[in-house]
């Protein structure tokens, strides 16, 4: 096999693909390292077990009631008349929404039951509880 040696017509016939590997490799190290310091802000809520659980929800507007019954939408902290307010104008732009309701296991029925009447109210009828799975 004869290889030509004049330097016009010398072609790159493979490419070493190891330096990219190697850099990709030390990437993912640090992504995987740097994953575990990555906190998620969450609330202090423990959700009633179930044995099902529906994980594909479509976004809806995230409604919570921690143990000591303060009301937080989408994460900040609310009364339940800025609820209603915002239900009610979120309908009308949004016929078909869903609110998915996430309540403290320790709280009464009473409690959880105002809640829903209040989303009611607003005209949604599209209503999720969230709970965890208990497997």
């Amino acid at each position: 096999m004869a290889f030509n040696t004049s330097g016009d017509d010398n072609e790159i016939s493979n490419i070493n693909i190891t330096p990219m590997v190697d850099i990709m490799l030390v990437l993912l190290v640090i992504f995987i390292v740097t994953a575990n310091f990555i906190k998620v802000d969450s609330l202090n809520i423990n959700l009633p077990k179930a044995s099902v659980s529906d994980s594909n929800v479509p976004q809806s507007v995230q409604i919570a009631i921690t143990q000591d019954g303060k009301y937080l939408l989408e994460g900040a902290e609310v009364t339940a008349a800025k609820i209603t307010s915002r239900l009610s104008s979120d309908i009308k732009s949004r016929p078909d929404m869903r609110v998915t309701l996430a309540a403290d296991e320790r709280l009464s029925y009473g409690t959880i039951t105002k809640m829903l009447e209040t989303i009611k109210k607003t005209g949604v009828t599209r209503i999720a509880l969230s709970v965890t799975s208990s497997r």
